[in-house]
């Protein structure tokens, strides 16, 4: 636990999971496996991130927006066979810039 010296509000750094609100236009066959490889990626992170998959025609894959506090947003893309393994990390990179 760490107090703030300023509020005297204790602060817990607890990883929260990344929440995943809406995944459209996703093959249902590979939406639980890109969902799941996503929260995995997000699984580190302080504080509440949402995410929104999206399928993304132009490409022939899929991609993530991140969102966070203090106005982070970032928008990940991916090819539509891609391992999880793979979706997991560059969530993480993308989620430590």
């Amino acid at each position: 636990m760490v107090r703030s010296l300023l509020t005297g509000i204790a602060h817990y750094n607890i990883p929260m999971p990344l929440t995943v609100f809406d995944i459209k236009g996703v093959p249902g066959t590979r939406r639980e496996r890109i969902e799941a490889a996503v929260v995995a990626g997000g699984r580190h992170i302080m504080g509440p991130h949402e995410a929104w998959i999206a399928a993304d025609p132009f490409n022939g894959g899929f991609r993530v927006l991140i969102t966070g506090p203090h106005g982070f947003e970032r928008t990940v893309t991916f090819a539509i066979d891609d391992d999880p393994a793979v979706i997991a990390e560059r969530v993480r990179e993308t989620l430590e810039e």
